[in-house]
């Protein structure tokens, strides 16, 4: 009778644990990446930005511009904890604009697609002309080296927006249930992301993928 008391309280241990585990499951799939951004443009009070689907090849980027958020389709509906941080973060960027804190983050970024795209093509063309000697591509490696530190320099403001987006999801209580380091490592993922806009943005990724 002992042994059978044991396993039914084990059962009701796991069946309780088995509950909460399907509420957290649950939970993490109520929101898209596309309502995330929306919340976190409405607790920041920039409704005015839109938030789009976009079907083009560069997708997931705040428009300064328009303005607006083009999140690719897979973020657009996508309800994985690393779609929401990757729009809360584009969502951060409307508000470092809203408190005119995005510097030129925007037109560096259409920059770094630029040369992520075209230094592939400028690399053979440089060492033809200049016939394979060193001081060519010693100077390339200057310039991608020289454009590299700025690029780094740039990421203080993508950690500054992706905080401001985490800031407002926890306000809104939508990372409720989820441990602290599936949270930590989805925003590292999202700020990651931009480290790779060289190359994720270009002809190169969609070639090789």
């Amino acid at each position: 009778m002992e042994t059978s008391g044991v396993n039914v309280r084990l059962l009701m241990r796991l069946g309780y644990w088995s509950v909460w585990h399907g509420l957290y499951a649950e939970a993490s799939i109520l929101f898209s990446g596309a309502q995330a951004a929306r919340i976190v443009l409405l607790r920041g009070e920039v409704p005015q930005v839109d938030v789009d689907e976009s079907t083009l090849a560069v997708t997931d980027f705040y428009s300064a511009f328009e303005p607006a958020i083009k999140l690719s389709s897979g973020v657009y509906s996508g309800k994985r904890l690393f779609d929401v941080a990757r729009a809360a973060r584009l969502a951060g960027h409307a508000l470092q604009h809203r408190d005119r804190k995005l510097g030129g983050l925007a037109s560096w970024d259409s920059f770094m697609i630029l040369w992520g795209n075209a230094w592939p093509i400028l690399l053979p063309l440089l060492l033809i002309a200049s016939k394979g000697r060193p001081w060519a591509v010693i100077g390339f490696a200057l310039v991608a080296i020289a454009i590299a530190i700025g690029h780094l320099l740039k990421h203080t403001h993508v950690q500054d927006a992706a905080r401001r987006g985490r800031r407002e999801l926890e306000g809104a209580k939508l990372l409720d249930g989820h441990p602290e380091k599936e949270i930590e490592a989805a925003f590292l993922a999202a700020r990651l992301d931009h480290m790779a806009l060289p190359y994720s943005k270009t002809w190169l990724r969609l070639l090789f993928s």
